[in-house]
């Protein structure tokens, strides 16, 4: 029987991740399992605080970790850290306090990691709205986590992922960029780091997350600044791990390319909501590629909302473009 470690870095969101620990101790596997949160806001405690209520009656292990320092690449940290720090550990499998797991999640995972050998296996993140969305929203990509079922030639969030304990020693610690903990993309960037080093992917199309879906993300506004934050992301990468130092020219043809074929593909049919917000996607993906290679990051969780104390779009902040030698296939 394997044994592994269930994964959660929360930060105020306390329905949500008591969610995700009722949906868990639904889940069909035969594996031994406990589960980790990380509560990476110390002195509210609302993660803490859940974890102390639901763990007494919950069907597997919980306990909590503080994790001081605010950001998504620190708590990633610790929590890969605490993982490691257990000898009898032989994988991890992540999940953020906004998703819930189908029962078979888990197993699918182990199945498609153990048949293909895979370092890193992804799965399926499908969107949850918490109100009736307009129709363009259903199948829109910025929602949406697919691929094949089998091997992949990349998995590019932590959202539903599965990691062999070997991975997590290869290339650890100091997994996540912390320069990257308040502008998000951090496991793009580690993912791309991985390959260089030999990682093996795989996909588990069967492995299906959901993820809670507020009305504010329906919104053009959060659509612009979730795409221009992976669009300044997608630069540094590239420019880290395929193109090297050189590669500035190139990436910068691309997103120039991009905002081409929005105006030739996207904006004759702007008639149509679905194709207004691809166009305003496409765009901004394109204009954060091009900042991006000035060195400008966007602080996707840089702000914290009083009134609901999530993080939030913030602004954008100079960071320091690092590339280097080293290239992978993206």
């Amino acid at each position: 029987m394997r044994r592994g470690l269930i994964l959660i870095p929360t930060f105020r969101r306390p329905q949500g991740l008591a969610k995700a620990l009722a949906r868990l101790g639904e889940l069909r596997t035969e594996a031994e399992i406990s589960i980790l949160v990380a509560e990476n806001d110390p002195a509210g405690g609302q993660g803490r605080e859940v974890v102390r209520l639901l763990a007494p009656g919950h069907r597997f292990e919980i306990r909590s970790i503080d994790v001081g320092e605010r950001g998504v690449s620190q708590v990633r940290n610790a929590l890969f850290a605490a993982a490691l720090a257990a000898p009898d550990i032989e994988f991890v499998a992540l999940l953020d306090d906004d998703e819930w797991p189908e029962p078979q999640w888990l197993e699918e995972l182990l199945t498609m990691q153990q048949r293909s050998g895979a370092d890193i296996v992804g799965g399926t993140l499908l969107p949850d709205f918490a109100v009736e969305p307009p129709a363009w929203a259903r199948t829109f990509k910025l929602y949406r986590q697919e691929q094949a079922d089998g091997p992949s030639e990349m998995v590019w969030g932590t959202c539903n992922v599965l990691l062999t304990r070997t991975i997590l020693e290869r290339t650890g610690p100091g997994w996540f960029d912390l320069r990257l903990g308040l502008t998000g993309g951090e496991d793009m960037e580690f993912f791309a780091r991985a390959k260089t080093m030999g990682a093996r992917f795989a996909w588990a199309a069967a492995a299906v997350m959901h993820e809670d879906v507020p009305a504010s993300r329906l919104q053009p506004r959060w659509i612009f600044r979730r795409s221009f934050r992976i669009g300044s992301t997608n630069a540094l990468v590239q420019l880290r791990w395929r193109y090297g130092r050189f590669g500035r020219p190139i990436v910068l043809a691309k997103a120039l390319g991009r905002l081409g074929l929005a105006a030739l593909t996207v904006l004759p049919g702007l008639a149509r909501a679905g194709r207004r917000m691809e166009a305003l996607s496409l765009v901004a993906r394109s204009l954060g590629e091009i900042t991006g290679l000035f060195g400008l990051r966007y602080r996707e969780y840089g702000a914290v909302s009083a009134a609901s104390g999530q993080g939030r779009e913030s602004d954008l902040s100079p960071g320091r473009s690092t590339p280097l030698a080293s290239k992978a296939g993206l």
